[in-house]
C-alpha cells in the first residue's frame, strides 16, 4: 500500500503533466490516509488541492410551476425561500453618510450602500463589545429604512464578564424596545484561539454562557434571533461549542477569499472556490437550522504582492452567490464584508482590501451577483422566482416553450466556458462566472440537454447530460 507521501509525489507529478483528473484522485487518496490517521486538517488541505484541479458540471432548471421545498418549521425570521442580502458597510468612504451612535462608533447609511450597489439590503451588521450599551441610534436608523440590525456582540474581556446581571438584562430590554427583527451574533469564531472567549479550553464555559444569554433573550426579547457563528477553520472542534438545538436560531459561518493565506506568497488561495468553505457546516447543521454567511469578502489587493486582482475578486463573489440557490438553499443570509483591511484593520491584520465599492470591476461583479430576485431586500419576504431544481439524468417533465437552465461548474483552468447543447445542437455558450444561465426553446416531446465545460485552450474538461420531456 502506498504511503501518503508517495500519493502526494504521484499527484504532484500528474498535475505537472496536465493530467488533472488523475492528480485529483491521487490527492484524495493521500487525504484518505490522513483522515484514517485522525489528521482531519491535513486531509482537508489535500482535499482542497484535489478540488482546485477538478472539473465538474451540474445542470439546473428554473421551474415557475414547481413549489420550493420549504423547511418546517421555519426558524425565527427565516424566509421560506431565498436569501437575505446583508453586509458590513461602516468603513466605506465612498458612501459619505456617516452618523454616530451612543458608543461613539461611526456608521454608514444602508440606503447609500443600496444606491451604490443597485439593490437595497435587508440587513447590515456592526460590532459591539460586551459591556458597551445597546446601539439604539443605529438600530433606530436601520428600522426606519426597513433594514434589520445584525449585532456581532463580542465578550472581548473573556467569558467571565458574562453574568446574569443588570447589563445583560438591559441590553435585552433595549433590543425588545427596538421592536424590529434583530440578528444577534453572540461570541462568534469561538472555535479559533484568537479570541479571549474561544479555544478548546473554553468550550464548556462557552456553552454555559451561551445558554445563559439565550435564556435572557428568550424571556425579554422575542424579536431577537440568536446566531451561533463559527469560523471556517479549525473545523474539527466546531461541534464542541454547539449549545444545542433549543438554544440556537441560526447557524453562521465566516470565511474570506484571499490570494494568499496569512500573507504568505507560498500559500496561494487563488484557485480556491469559496463555495467549498460551506460544505462541512452546511452538511452538519442545515438539516435543522438556517445558515447565515455572517462575513464573506473577496480581496482584490493583497499586501503580499500589491497586485490588482479585481477580476479575480469579482469572480469569487459570483461563484459564492451563484452557489447558494443551487447547492446551499438553506443559506438564508449572506453578508458581504465591504472594508479595506489594508487601512482599517488592527495592526497585524492589515493584509487585504475587501472593499466592494473602490474598484469599478468588483462593484460591477457584486451588482451582477446580487441582481437575481432570489436575493431578498426585506426581512419577512420570500423569493417569488422560478424554483431552482437539479436536472436529473432522466424523468423530468416540463412545459414546452422556453426553459431557463443554468449550471454549477468548476474547472482547473482560471477561465472556462460552459456550452449547452439541445438534442446535440449548440444552443448557448456562457463564459461569465456565476450561474451561467441560458434559455432553451423546447418543442413537445423528449429532449436531451448537454452541458460541456471547455478550458481556456478549448479542451473538454467536464460534461453532463439530462433527458427531459416537454409537454
Amino acid at each position: 500500500m502506498q504511503s501518503a507521501a508517495e500519493w502526494r509525489r504521484r499527484a504532484e507529478s500528474l498535475e505537472k503533466a496536465g493530467k488533472f483528473a488523475e492528480a485529483a484522485d491521487a490527492y484524495r487518496k493521500e487525504a484518505a490516509i490522513y483522515k484514517k490517521n485522525g489528521d482531519t486538517e491535513g486531509a482537508k488541505v489535500e482535499e482542497a488541492k484535489a478540488a482546485r484541479i477538478s472539473s465538474s458540471v451540474q445542470l439546473f432548471a428554473h421551474l415557475p410551476g414547481v413549489a420550493p421545498r420549504i423547511p418546517s418549521p421555519l426558524a425565527k425570521w427565516e424566509p421560506p425561500y431565498g436569501c437575505y442580502l446583508g453586509g458590513f458597510i461602516d468603513r466605506d468612504e465612498r458612501l459619505s453618510s456617516t452618523f454616530n451612535d451612543e458608543n461613539f462608533q461611526s456608521h454608514e447609511d444602508p440606503a447609500a450602500f443600496g444606491e451604490k450597489t443597485g439593490k437595497k439590503h435587508a440587513s447590515v451588521f456592526c460590532y459591539v463589545s460586551y459591556g458597551r450599551p445597546f446601539p439604539k441610534k443605529w438600530v433606530a436608523r436601520l428600522k426606519a429604512q426597513g433594514v434589520a440590525p445584525h449585532i456581532a456582540w463580542e465578550p472581548n474581556d473573556g467569558l467571565q464578564v458574562v453574568q446574569q446581571n443588570t447589563y445583560l438584562r438591559q441590553f435585552a430590554q433595549d433590543a425588545a424596545e427596538a421592536d424590529c427583527p434583530i440578528f444577534l451574533r453572540y461570541a462568534s469564531e469561538m472555535n479559533g484561539d484568537w479570541t479571549r472567549y474561544g479555544g478548546d479550553a473554553n468550550a464548556n464555559e462557552y456553552i454555559v454562557k451561551w445558554q445563559l444569554v439565550r435564556q435572557v433573550f428568550t424571556q425579554l426579547a422575542p424579536n431577537v434571533a440568536m446566531v451561533w457563528c463559527v469560523n471556517v477553520i479549525p473545523e474539527k472542534n466546531i461541534p464542541k461549542f454547539y449549545p444545542g438545538d433549543a438554544y440556537v436560531d441560526w447557524v453562521g459561518i465566516n470565511f474570506y477569499s484571499v490570494p494568499f493565506y496569512d500573507n504568505d506568497p507560498k500559500r496561494s488561495g487563488l484557485a480556491d472556490n469559496p463555495a467549498d468553505y460551506l460544505k462541512y457546516v452546511y452538511a452538519t447543521y442545515a438539516p435543522k437550522k438556517p445558515l447565515a454567511i455572517c462575513e464573506f469578502g473577496a480581496s482584490h489587493l493583497s499586501k503580499a504582492d500589491g497586485k490588482d486582482r479585481s477580476a479575480w475578486a469579482s469572480k469569487k463573489i459570483n461563484e459564492l452567490y451563484a452557489s447558494l440557490p443551487r447547492l446551499y438553499p438553506r443559506v438564508k443570509l449572506v453578508d458581504i464584508f465591504d472594508m479595506d483591511n489594508l487601512k482599517y484593520a488592527t495592526p497585524g491584520r492589515q493584509l487585504n482590501n475587501y472593499s466592494v465599492t473602490d474598484s469599478d470591476e468588483v462593484l460591477a461583479g457584486y451588482k451582477r451577483a446580487i441582481a437575481p430576485d432570489y436575493f431578498l431586500s426585506r426581512i419577512g419576504a420570500t423569493a417569488k422566482v422560478a424554483t431552482t431544481v437539479p436536472l436529473p439524468a432522466t424523468g423530468l417533465t416540463v412545459p414546452s416553450g422556453e426553459l431557463r437552465i443554468s449550471s454549477w461548474a468548476r474547472c482547473y483552468a482560471d477561465t472556462y466556458r460552459v456550452t449547452y447543447k439541445l438534442d446535440g445542437k449548440d444552443a448557448a455558450s456562457v463564459i461569465e462566472p456565476g450561474g451561467r444561465e441560458a434559455t432553451l426553446t423546447l418543442s413537445p416531446g423528449p429532449h436531451k440537454i448537454t452541458a460541456i465545460v471547455t478550458d481556456d485552450k478549448g479542451r473538454v474538461a467536464a460534461k453532463t447530460e439530462a433527458s427531459i420531456t416537454a409537454k
